[in-house]
């Protein structure tokens, strides 16, 4: 058996990527009867059409597309290994890309960097930020190693995405003790405050509302924020009650300077924080250790299982 020609194998890739042998060329810099004869080539070598000539365009025959699935996941894996090895440089320093989805509470991320620095001496950490979409992507195109992220990524990707939970962390309305004082019987005194409210987008809006709506609270809605610690920082200076998780509450400085709310019913709601993962052959080392023992707690200072 004739040992496939990876060359070969790379330009068809290109071809098939660019849609043409022509777009193909301007990205190898190669001429245009070089790469055909190579693509002649591995043709005869596979003993198969990888492409259709209609109308002076190419179209991928099914063998080719079959071909092409191959050819995505060998050039894909081979990206991979570059970039895990220039994340090694010689001193054997580590390097992990952390993806924060825009929402998640910044407490959690602050949490993440922490645990990665108590237990990694030689590591560079760089956090990004972006919405659902984009940081899928940039995980997908291996522009980050994980995503931090208060939504699970549930069969995206046909199950390329991997969700872990880290922390399921109460919610609960916090105010500064001014508001509060005026909070003594809840949920009636709700009615005579006003709210800080999550953005529209997020789970954690539409959860409030139903639960207010429950306890027959129309809240005077003052600011919308996706930003938790936005939020947190109106409250503090007595702008309203807002729903924070328990652990940002906890975080608050000066001591004090947030109350909890403490209803004759709970919320009963909770913000679940997950540690998204793509599956690779190769996995980075910082990813595997915070999969494994970074969790956070429901009301205190964080803790590594």
């Amino acid at each position: 058996m004739i040992p496939l020609n990876y060359h070969h194998l790379y330009y068809f890739y290109m071809i098939a990527k660019s849609g043409s042998i022509a777009k193909a060329c301007e990205s190898l810099l190669l001429s245009q009867p070089a790469v055909s004869t190579q693509l002649g080539q591995l043709e005869r070598s596979l003993g198969i059409p990888l492409f259709e000539r209609r109308k002076q365009r190419l179209y991928l025959t099914e063998e080719g597309r079959f071909v092409l699935d191959y050819a995505e996941s060998i050039f894909e894996m081979g990206k991979e290994l570059q970039d895990s090895l220039k994340r090694r440089p010689k001193n054997e320093k580590v390097s992990v890309r952390v993806g924060i989805l825009s929402g998640t509470a910044r407490a959690f991320g602050h949490a993440l960097v922490e645990c990665v620095l108590e237990r990694f001496r030689s590591v560079h950490v760089s956090v990004s930020e972006g919405d659902l979409d984009e940081m899928l992507r940039d995980l997908k195109e291996q522009r980050v190693d994980m995503l931090l992220t208060s939504v699970s990524i549930h069969d995206h990707e046909g199950g390329e995405f991997l969700s872990h939970l880290v922390g399921s962390v109460p919610i609960v309305f916090a105010a500064a003790p001014g508001v509060a004082m005026r909070c003594r019987r809840i949920p009636g005194d709700l009615n005579r405050v006003p709210f800080i409210l999550p953005g529209k987008p997020s789970h954690v809006y539409h959860q409030i509302l139903a639960r207010l709506a429950e306890w027959k609270v129309e809240p005077h809605v003052v600011v919308e924020v996706q930003d938790a610690e936005l939020a947190r920082h109106l409250a503090i200076s007595g702008r309203g009650v807002t729903p924070l998780n328990a652990y940002t509450v906890s975080l608050s400085t000066p001591t004090g300077a947030l109350k909890v709310l403490r209803p004759r019913r709970s919320l009963g709601l909770c913000e679940s924080v997950y540690v998204v993962s793509r599956k690779r052959r190769w996995p980075n080392p910082v990813v595997s250790y915070l999969v494994k023992n970074f969790r956070l707690p429901k009301d205190s200072a964080p803790d590594v299982l």
